[in-house]
């Protein structure tokens, strides 16, 4: 598993579903603002196709041929991290819910703490609740394809129209998926699947 990150961790740069954050302890009474930017970025990024992965444990370098380079986490820090901690925090802020796992990486004598998120399986995520001037109630955060790569609320008709297209394309895969299970709809393999969805795939 830790191999198959490598390229994520070490990649130098952020993009659309790339996020860096340096080490830093999951503890709200000191770092509650860097939480609610990690929580912004799972909220922008479940409303991606492919979702995204923040890293914890890379920081900004001054090297001008990579942006970040892959520190790693400091050990009392990567104590306070484990799934339940990070998604009883962002439970509070996403409706109606956003998936992720996360994992504790090591590579090259480095721990890293990476957050694979998935892309929303019908409805796109909106922010439930506001936190300091991080978070927003009822923003709906996306990773824009334009610009820096950030976690800002859908904004541009671009952006809106892509979040709108996935929504659409969810919305009847689960219904059909639907069908299939009550048997209305015999979906024999993932050919005659596809050809259902037709223009949304």
């Amino acid at each position: 598993m830790s191999e198959e990150y490598r390229s994520i961790i070490f990649a130098g740069r952020e993009d659309r579903n790339r996020e860096y954050k340096q080490s830093f302890p999951w503890e709200r009474a000191e770092h509650g603002e860097t939480m609610a930017k990690v929580t912004k970025s799972v909220l922008a990024m479940s409303n991606l196709r492919d979702g995204g992965h923040i890293v914890i444990g890379v920081e900004e370098s001054s090297n001008p041929r990579a942006d970040f380079v892959p520190a790693g986490m400091q050990d009392d820090h990567l104590q306070t991290f484990s799934y339940d901690r990070v998604a009883d925090f962002v439970r509070n802020y996403a409706d109606p819910y956003a998936t992720f796992d996360l994992d504790v990486v090591t590579l090259d004598a480095k721990n890293f703490v990476v957050i694979a998120v998935v892309g929303f399986e019908e409805s796109p995520v909106i922010c439930k609740r506001s936190y300091a001037d991080i978070l927003s109630e009822s923003a709906i955060y996306v990773r824009s394809r334009s610009g820096r790569p950030r976690s800002e609320p859908v904004t541009t008709y671009p952006d809106m129209r892509e979040l709108l297209d996935l929504a659409i394309e969810r919305g009847v895969r689960k219904f059909l998926e639907r069908q299939a299970r009550v048997g209305a709809i015999e979906v024999a393999n993932e050919e005659k699947f596809e050809h259902q969805l037709g223009d949304f795939s």
